[in-house]
């Protein structure tokens, strides 16, 4: 049987550092699937949504069998670019409503949701964009709070967590549990 547990929340709150964390621990049929598979996307910063909704799909098809934890999943593809077209007035999202229409089944299968939050007190900027969904604090903001929503709105297993690392174990406990 197969159990996905996608790991959410912003850039820097931690949840690369967990997955790592528990792929250390090598818990029997627990598989850990990264935030990037695609080769193409490595060690590229890319703007080619397609790219991120190919990503995705690998992800969740990585496993058949077993706990598979993955890290940003299709939520945060499709928050992210609603956040964008927010921010940027040009920017459409469309593509990426369309794509998440046909794979939002996965959330209503044997799912769950854990979203890490610090609840604004530190944020990680991974570069500094005005018209990026990641690039700007006021940016972030906006972004969870969508973030959370459509984590709601397509998930009814949904676990929103105050993580600021220190609480490795109590986490590693709600993504194994």
């Amino acid at each position: 049987m197969r159990k996905i547990v996608f790991l959410e929340g912003l850039p820097g709150v931690g949840k690369t550092t967990l997955i790592n964390e528990i792929k250390e621990r090598n818990f029997v049929d627990v598989y850990t699937v990264d935030e990037i598979v695609m080769d193409s996307l490595k060690n590229v910063i890319s703007n080619d949504e397609n790219d991120y909704m190919k990503n995705d799909e690998m992800k969740i098809n990585k496993y058949n069998e077993g706990l598979i934890i993955i890290d940003r999943g299709p939520i945060s593809t499709l928050s992210y670019n609603q956040a964008n077209s927010i921010i940027e007035s040009d920017f459409d999202a469309t593509p990426v409503i369309l794509w998440f229409e046909n794979i939002k089944q996965i959330f209503e299968e044997n799912t769950k949701i854990v979203y890490l939050t610090n609840y604004g007190n530190n944020y990680y900027l991974p570069y500094n964009k005005e018209n990026d969904a990641f690039g700007t604090i006021e940016n972030q903001k906006l972004l969870e709070s969508i973030s959370l929503y459509n984590c709601k709105r397509y998930s009814n297993n949904v676990v929103v967590k105050e993580y600021h690392k220190k609480d490795v174990e109590a986490i590693i406990n709600e993504i194994i549990d």
